[in-house]
């Protein structure tokens, strides 16, 4: 008997359309917050 470490994984996630939105806006809402910090952090020329 052979036992595996993996689990058993379901069918790929299958995104509907409010998800896929929800997903785009926290990925800019995070770029967008990533550029303000940079922005914010350095120093003047």
């Amino acid at each position: 008997m052979t036992v595996s470490g993996a689990r058993h994984v379901g069918p790929p996630l299958r995104l509907t359309r409010r998800g896929r939105v929800v997903l785009l806006g926290v990925f800019f809402a995070m770029v967008a917050l990533a550029s303000v910090v940079l922005f914010t952090t350095a120093s003047p020329a």
